[in-house]
C-alpha cells in the first residue's frame, strides 16, 4: 500500500488517472469528484454538481478538462485547473454508466442504462448520434 486517499463520505465508484499520471480523479455514491496529487495523497479540488452518485470520470487527452457520468441522468464537463463546470449534457434518459473521450478530444461517447450509446460534440455540447439496439443497458465504453 502506497497511499490511502481518503475525503469521500460513501462509497468511490471509480477512479481515472491524468495522462501525466500526475492526478487522479474519483467518483463517488457521495455525489463528488474528488481530484487527488498523486505523490503527496493531497486532496486538490471536490467538485460538486450532480444531484446524483457519480458513476464514472475520464480525463480529456489534453489533461485540462474532466468529464463524469451520473445516476441523475446527465454528463459534466469540467475545467480542471479551475474545477468549474463548463458544460452540462442531457439527452439520456437513464442513469449514465460510462464515458469516454476520442483520441483526439473533441467528441465523447456516453452508455447508459437507458441502453444507448451517445456521441457528443465536447465544445459545443450538442449530441451527434444516439446508438440503439442493445437489449440490456450498456455498462462500459473505451473509445
Amino acid at each position: 500500500l502506497l497511499k490511502s486517499l481518503t475525503g469521500h463520505s460513501d462509497r468511490v465508484i471509480s477512479v481515472a488517472y491524468s495522462l501525466n499520471g500526475q492526478q487522479l480523479a474519483s467518483a463517488s455514491y457521495d455525489k463528488t469528484i474528488k481530484i487527488w496529487d498523486v505523490s503527496s495523497g493531497k486532496l486538490l479540488k471536490s467538485l460538486t454538481g450532480h444531484s446524483s452518485a457519480v458513476f464514472n470520470v475520464a480525463y480529456s487527452p489534453n489533461g485540462h478538462q474532466l468529464a463524469s457520468a451520473s445516476y441523475d441522468k446527465t454528463i459534466k464537463i469540467w475545467d480542471v485547473s479551475s474545477g468549474q463546470l463548463l458544460k452540462s449534457l442531457t439527452g439520456h434518459s437513464h442513469r449514465v454508466s460510462s464515458i469516454a473521450y476520442s483520441p483526439n478530444g473533441q467528441k465523447l461517447a456516453s452508455t447508459s442504462w437507458d441502453k444507448t450509446i451517445k456521441i457528443w460534440n465536447v465544445s459545443s455540447g450538442q449530441l451527434l448520434k444516439s446508438l440503439t439496439g442493445h437489449s440490456s443497458e450498456v455498462n462500459s465504453i473505451t473509445y
